[in-house]
């Protein structure tokens, strides 16, 4: 039997839709309160028991099954850690979401997940009537802060009608909400956030590592990464309208202050530290070879957002701006 809790409900959360939420880890649980502290009807299903008690006690109405949530929720979200968990939750696993879901819901995956997995969610749904957005949640992590508190985007993508009807909830659950396009787009730029940041980690993992073999203390490379332009500016990524998007980087006429050369003398000069300490810097291997690549092409004089270029020609694309973008 379905435990249900009595929740207080003002007059606006009558109306609402009920919310169901499979998965009641980090994010799915504290997603849970978030939406109970909003006015929502939640219902949730988690194979940890101790944790459904928990958001119990919060007012969520425990499930005993994926399936019996699909029946009593209008919007269901995934929360899971794997494609493998997300597959066996909704399609595969014994009482799963599609044998409970009633046609006209909304079902959204907020996992990473896989495209090949998404795909074969949104197919299935579309076989049941149900609509799908995929929208992973980007969580807020030591060091980063959330305005809202909760998270710092999600990335949502399928109909645009669907994602207009559920855009309220969303907005609840991040300071930032993205819509992407076509089903899989969000999936694919949450995909591509997480390998940028990863590639990022390394490079300062190198630089940090590189100053310790040299006899720095470690205060001095954390205060010289944090207080310069990177730390204030990560990768330079907020410049990038100005000097990429617009192709600034194409016109030498605009007579830039850091040149293509200059970074390519002081990517030199770390190389060669790392070099005569024989210690392995892989990231900042590669990225010297752009560099001399770059030069090789006469790219010297150039901003040294000039190198992106090279990126550019490999992937057989130019990044520039059009009429309606925001940045």
């Amino acid at each position: 039997m379905l435990s249900r809790n009595n929740i207080s409900k003002t007059n606006s959360s009558l109306n609402s839709p009920k919310l169901g939420i499979i998965g009641c880890g980090n994010i799915g649980g504290r997603q849970t309160a978030n939406f109970i502290a909003h006015g929502y009807s939640v219902y949730i299903y988690d194979i940890n028991l101790d944790r459904m008690a928990e958001l119990e006690s919060l007012g969520a109405h425990v499930t005993h099954s994926c399936a019996e949530l699909g029946t009593y929720s209008d919007v269901i979200f995934t929360s899971l850690p794997t494609p493998g968990d997300v597959v066996s939750a909704v399609l595969e696993g014994e009482n799963n979401l599609s044998q409970g879901l009633r046609s006209g819901s909304i079902y959204i995956d907020i996992t990473t997940n896989s495209l090949e997995t998404i795909f074969r969610l949104h197919n299935a749904m579309e076989k049941l009537g149900v609509e799908m957005l995929d929208a992973p949640f980007n969580d807020c992590p030591e060091g980063a802060k959330s305005e809202g508190g909760m998270g710092l985007a999600v990335m949502a993508s399928g109909s645009r009608k669907t994602f207009e009807r559920v855009e309220p909830i969303l907005k609840l659950m991040a300071d930032h909400v993205l819509y992407c396009g076509e089903v899989g787009n969000g999936t694919q730029c949450k995909l591509i956030h997480n390998a940028v940041n990863a590639v990022a980690v390394q490079a300062v993992t190198e630089g940090i590592t590189l100053g310790l073999a040299q006899g720095l203390p470690l205060q001095t490379i954390w205060d010289a990464l944090r207080f310069g332009a990177f730390g204030q500016n990560a990768g330079d990524i907020h410049g990038l309208p100005h000097y990429w998007f617009s192709r600034r980087c194409d016109d030498l006429s605009e007579h830039p202050d850091f040149t293509v050369k200059l970074l390519h003398k002081d990517l030199r000069l770390a190389l060669d530290i790392a070099s005569q300490q024989n210690i392995s810097v892989p990231q900042l291997s590669l990225t010297v070879k752009d560099y001399e690549e770059a030069v090789r092409k006469g790219f010297s004089d150039y901003a040294t957002t000039k190198v992106r270029c090279l990126q550019e020609e490999r992937a057989r694309v130019v990044a520039k701006v059009t009429e309606g973008d925001r940045f």
